[in-house]
């Protein structure tokens, strides 16, 4: 019998039990533990790969957004990092800024973690360094990508995962 290489999964289906919906979701990239400590230098790096993508191409807001956070995070200050302070210091809200009647933070949230996926995905598919900002937070997260072991292939693997 052929040895067969081991394979990764990179996507799954995931179908509404109720609406009959499905979606196609990534699955998420073998990483190491989220303690793992970075430099600066490394977050920064990553950081200047994300502002020179074409994924990010034309989106100043979100560039702007992305770099407020990463860069306040890198110099020792995420816990700074509120909806209000965001407002007033990336999308120019004035100091008195209500974030339960603008939303304009938490929407330009959505769309840079959509951007963030996309990159990953694409340009981004070969990036040790992951900066991810999970839903529920501006804090950014800086994750190590671990590399493939060698002698394994990816392929999309079509599976249903029900939603409830």
């Amino acid at each position: 019998m052929a040895h067969r290489a081991p394979l990764r999964i990179l996507f799954c289906v995931q179908r509404d039990l109720r609406s009959g919906a499905s979606r196609i979701i990534p699955v998420q990239p073998p990483a190491t533990a989220a303690g793992v400590e970075f430099t600066s230098r490394e977050v920064l790096a990553a950081l200047d790969r994300l502002r020179r993508s074409q994924t990010l191409s034309g989106s100043g807001k979100l560039i702007q957004f992305l770099s407020f956070v990463v860069e306040t995070t890198v110099n020792g200050n995420a816990g700074h990092l509120k909806e209000t302070i965001i407002g007033v210091s990336v999308f120019g809200r004035t100091p008195d800024y209500d974030p339960k009647t603008d939303s304009v933070v938490r929407s330009q949230a959505w769309r840079l973690r959509s951007k963030l996926n996309k990159y990953y995905q694409a340009e981004g598919a070969e990036d040790s360094l992951i900066i991810d900002i999970p839903r529920g937070s501006y804090v950014p997260v800086f994750v190590r990508r671990d590399p493939p072991l060698p002698g394994t292939s990816e392929m999309a693997v079509v599976g249903f995962r029900h939603m409830r």
